[in-house]
C-alpha cells in the first residue's frame, strides 16, 4: 500500500515537473501508440487480418479527443496535488500550532502552579508573622486577616469575615477604630497611630496601626488595609528611658538646688561685705570669693544646659531687647570680671545698629560670660576688647578679641568639643569642659555660629553670629491734644500699681478713676460714662476677662448706650493679642505702665495721627555711667525709671518706693506662709503663684527688674524647674532691701 501510495505520488510529481504541454503531447503520442498496438492485435485476434483503414479512423478519432481528456485530467492531477500541499501546509502548521499551545499550556499551567505556591507562601509568611494584617470594607466589615489577628480577637477568619468593628472589639475602642477608618477612606491618606489592645486570655499589648487605602477591582469597592506592630516591649523601653531621663533631670535640679542654695547665700554675703569698710587685703579676698562663686553658678548653669541639650528641651525665648541695655549689662560684667585680674575692657559697636532686636538675650549673655570668663582666664597682661556689628540685615556678630595666650592651631577645633579642657603652660586643665560647646551648640539654635582664629602668645579672638529681627519702635510721645479731658477707669488691686499708673495718667492730664475689685468696676461703669477701661487681669473677685464678657453682654442688651475701649493690663509676656481679643479685649497694656506703648495704644483706639518728638539715635545715646557699684544696673530698669523720672519726679517715685518697701514685709510673709502650706499640700500652689503675681507686679512698677524676674519665675508655676527653684527664689526675694538700697542709690545720684 504504501509503494503503490509512493509510485502515485512520483507519478504526479513527474506529470507536474512536464507541464501540461508536455504531458499532453507525451500523452496522446503514448495513447496513439497503445491504441494502434490493441487495434492490431484485436484485428488479427478477431478476423485473423489487419484492416488499417479502421485502424486509422479509429486512432484518428482517439487522437481528435485525447488532447481535451489529458488535458482535463493534467488539470485534475494538478489541482489535486496542490490541495494536497496546501492540506498538507495546513497540517504543518496546525501541527506547530498545536505544539505551540501545548508548550503554552504547558508554561500556563507552571506559572499558576507557580502562583498558587507564591501565593501559599506568602500567606504562610503572613500567618506566621507576628504583626496584625488585616482588611475591612468600606462598611466597616472585615474581609481578610491573618493569624496573628485570630488570636488578637479570638475568632477565626472564616468567623470575622463579615463581622463591624463593634461585633469584634470593645465599645470604647471600636469608636475611636471606626473613626481613624473613616479618615483613612474620606481622606484617601494614610494615617499611623498607637492602639492598646485586650487578648481573649487578659494579656495587654500596644500596636503600632498602619491603615492604607486601597480599591477592590474585581468587587469595585473601596477598602482599607491595616497592618500593626506590638510595640509593647518598646513601650516598656520607652517608659524606662522617660523614667531614667526624669530621675537623671531630678538629680541634676537636686543637685543644683542643694548646691545652689549656699552658692546664692555666699554670692550675696560677699556682695554686702564688698560694700563694707575692708582693707585692700580683704577687699581682694573677698571679690576672688564673689567672682569664685558667680563663675560656679555659671558652670551650673551650664551643667544643666547640657542635660537640656541630650535631652533636646533647651529653648529659645526671644523677646524685644533694647540694645543699649544688654551692651551696658555686658560691660558691666565683663568690666567687673577684667578688673578682677587689672585687665582692661573696651567696648566697641559700629554706627548702624538697631535701637531694638527680637532675641533671646538671657542666652546671648551666658555665651559671651562663657567667652569673656575664658579670655580672663588665659590673660595676664593686657586686657579684652568687645566688638558689636551687623553684618547684614538679619545678621549681627560678637567678637572677642583678648591678649591672652593664644591657642594652638591644633586644638582650635577641639575646644569646642564636649569635656575638652585646655592646658595653659604647666597648669593643670582649667574649667570643666562644656562652657564652650554649649555655646556653640546655642550658636546654631540661634542661626548662627562661634569660630576662633588664634596663635600661640598673638592672642585669640572668639566670634559668636546670630540672626535676629530687627524691632521698629516709633519715636514717644509725650501728650495727645486731643485725649487732654480723657476719663479713664482703672482697675487695679495692688496699691503701688495704682499710684504709678495713676500718677502717670494724671501727669498726661487724664482724669482716673480707680476701682480696685470686679464688682466697684461694673458698679462704676452702671453709674458714669467713661472714655477707656483699662482692666487688670488678675483681680481678687473675678478676672478682667469676666469684667469685659459682663460689660459686652450689657451693651448687647442694649442696657448701655456706649461701650468705652476695653484695654488689657497685664504684667506677663503678650505673645499673642489675639487671645486677649478673643475675650472682648480692644488692645492690651504689659506692666509696668510704658508712656509709649500707652500712647500707641490711645492713637490706635481713638484713630488718631502721632505727634512725634525727635528720638535719640543709637550712635548719640551713651552708655550708662557706671556706678562704684556695678550690680545696680542689673537689679534696675533704667529705661522706665528714667521715663518715670521725666514725667512724675523724685519726689513721686521716693514715694512709690516708700511704699514698695512698706509693702513687702507683709507680702513676705504671706509668700513664705503659702510656701510653707504648699510642702504640706499641693493645692497651696495657686495661692503661691498669685502672691508672687501681686509681688511682681509691685516691683515692675518701682523699676525693681530683678525682683521683677525673680517673681515672675515664682509665678510662673508650669516652669519645667519651678519647684527645683522654688526655695532659691523665695530666699531671694527675702534679700528685697538690697534692691531698694539700689534704687535709692541710683535716685540720690540722679538728683
Amino acid at each position: 500500500m504504501l509503494d503503490i501510495r509512493h509510485s502515485v505520488q512520483k507519478y504526479i510529481d513527474w506529470v507536474i515537473r512536464l507541464g501540461r504541454l508536455r504531458f499532453s503531447l507525451l500523452g496522446i503520442a503514448v495513447l496513439a501508440v497503445f491504441a494502434l498496438c490493441v487495434q492490431i492485435l484485436l484485428s488479427i485476434f478477431v478476423t485473423g487480418q489487419i484492416y488499417w483503414m479502421d485502424i486509422i479512423r479509429s486512432i484518428s478519432f482517439g487522437l481528435i479527443s485525447a488532447p481535451f481528456v489529458i488535458y482535463f485530467f493534467n488539470v485534475i492531477v494538478e489541482k489535486l496535488e496542490r490541495s494536497r500541499q496546501r492540506l498538507h501546509e495546513s497540517n504543518q502548521e496546525l501541527s506547530e500550532t498545536l505544539k505551540l499551545l501545548e508548550k503554552e499550556i504547558t508554561e500556563k499551567n507552571k506559572a499558576q502552579l507557580a502562583l498558587q505556591q507564591k501565593a501559599d507562601f506568602l500567606r504562610s509568611f503572613i500567618d506566621a508573622s507576628p504583626d496584625l494584617v488585616f482588611s475591612r470594607s468600606e462598611s466597616g466589615k472585615f474581609l481578610e486577616c491573618n493569624r496573628a489577628m485570630e488570636l488578637l480577637t479570638g475568632k477565626s477568619e472564616s468567623e470575622l469575615q463579615g463581622l463591624t468593628i463593634q461585633q469584634t472589639f470593645p465599645a470604647d475602642i471600636a469608636k475611636y477604630i471606626q473613626g481613624t477608618d473613616k479618615a483613612v477612606l474620606e481622606n484617601n491618606i494614610g494615617m499611623t497611630y498607637e492602639q492598646w489592645f485586650k487578648y481573649p486570655n487578659g494579656k495587654v499589648a500596644c500596636f503600632e496601626i498602619r491603615k492604607v487605602p486601597y480599591y477592590d477591582q474585581i468587587n469595585q469597592q473601596h477598602c482599607l488595609l491595616g497592618f500593626g506592630r506590638d510595640i509593647t516591649e518598646h513601650k516598656r523601653y520607652q517608659e524606662t528611658i522617660e523614667k531614667a531621663s526624669r530621675d537623671k533631670s531630678t538629680l541634676m535640679t537636686t543637685i543644683s538646688h542643694e548646691l545652689r542654695t549656699p552658692l546664692n547665700g555666699i554670692i550675696g554675703l560677699s556682695r554686702i561685705l564688698l560694700d563694707s569698710q575692708l582693707n585692700e587685703k580683704q577687699r581682694n579676698y573677698l571679690h576672688t570669693i564673689n567672682v569664685s562663686a558667680v563663675s560656679l553658678g555659671h558652670i551650673f548653669s551650664d551643667i544643666i544646659d547640657l542635660e537640656k541639650l541630650d535631652s533636646r528641651r533647651i529653648q529659645l525665648y526671644k523677646k524685644e531687647t533694647d540694645v543699649l541695655r544688654l551692651l551696658s549689662d555686658i560691660e558691666n560684667f565683663a568690666t567687673f570680671m577684667a578688673n578682677q585680674k587689672n585687665l582692661y575692657f573696651k567696648l566697641e559697636y559700629d554706627d548702624n545698629l538697631p535701637n531694638f532686636l527680637m532675641l533671646d538675650s538671657a542666652r546671648v549673655s551666658q555665651i559671651l560670660w562663657n567667652l569673656i570668663n575664658n579670655a580672663v582666664k588665659f590673660t595676664t597682661v593686657g586686657g579684652l576688647t568687645l566688638r558689636f556689628s551687623r553684618l547684614d540685615q538679619h545678621t549681627y556678630s560678637f567678637a572677642l578679641t583678648d591678649t591672652g595666650v593664644g591657642i594652638p592651631a591644633n586644638e582650635q577645633k577641639k575646644i569646642f568639643a564636649m569635656y575638652y579642657q585646655v592646658r595653659s603652660g604647666n597648669q593643670k586643665a582649667l574649667g570643666s569642659g562644656i562652657g564652650l560647646s554649649i555655646s556653640k551648640r546655642i550658636a546654631k539654635l540661634m542661626n548662627g555660629n562661634l569660630t576662633v582664629s588664634s596663635a600661640p602668645n598673638k592672642g585669640s579672638t572668639f566670634t559668636f553670629t546670630f540672626k535676629a529681627e530687627e524691632v521698629v519702635k516709633l519715636p514717644p510721645i509725650v501728650t495727645i491734644p486731643e485725649l487732654q479731658h480723657l476719663f479713664i477707669l482703672l482697675v487695679e488691686d495692688i496699691e503701688i500699681n495704682v499710684i504709678v499708673a495713676r500718677s502717670i495718667l494724671e501727669k498726661l492730664g487724664y482724669h482716673v478713676d480707680v476701682a480696685m475689685t470686679g464688682k466697684d468696676a461694673i458698679k462704676m461703669c452702671e453709674e458714669k460714662q467713661y472714655d477707656l477701661v483699662l482692666l487688670d487681669i488678675h483681680l481678687p473677685d473675678m478676672t478682667g476677662f469676666e469684667i469685659a464678657e459682663y460689660l459686652h453682654q450689657q451693651y448687647e442688651q442694649e442696657k448701655y448706650d456706649y461701650l468705652p475701649p476695653l484695654v488689657a493690663l497685664t504684667a506677663n509676656v503678650v505673645s499673642n493679642k489675639q487671645d486677649y481679643f478673643k475675650h472682648g479685649m480692644d488692645d492690651v497694656l504689659q506692666k509696668p505702665l510704658s508712656l509709649e506703648a500707652l500712647n500707641q495704644c490711645l492713637l490706635h483706639l481713638f484713630n488718631l495721627q502721632p505727634q512725634p518728638i525727635a528720638e535719640p539715635t543709637f550712635t548719640e545715646t551713651e552708655l550708662p555711667t557706671k556706678s562704684k557699684d556695678s550690680e545696680v544696673w542689673q537689679k534696675l530698669d533704667i529705661v522706665m525709671l528714667n521715663e518715670l523720672a521725666n514725667i512724675l519726679g523724685k519726689k513721686t517715685i521716693q514715694n512709690n518706693l516708700n511704699l514698695f518697701a512698706s509693702m513687702m514685709p507683709n507680702y513676705l510673709q504671706e509668700l513664705s506662709a503659702q510656701y510653707q502650706a504648699y510642702l504640706t499640700d499641693p493645692q497651696h500652689k495657686q495661692s503661691l503663684c498669685e502672691i508672687a503675681h501681686k509681688m511682681k507686679g509691685a516691683a515692675s512698677s518701682v523699676g525693681l527688674k530683678q525682683l521683677q524676674e525673680i517673681s515672675k519665675h515664682i509665678q510662673d508655676g508650669n516652669e519645667a524647674d519651678w519647684e527645683e527653684h522654688l526655695a532659691e527664689r523665695i530666699e531671694l526675694l527675702q534679700q528685697w532691701q538690697q534692691h531698694t538700697d539700689c534704687l535709692q542709690r541710683w535716685l540720690d545720684q540722679k538728683y
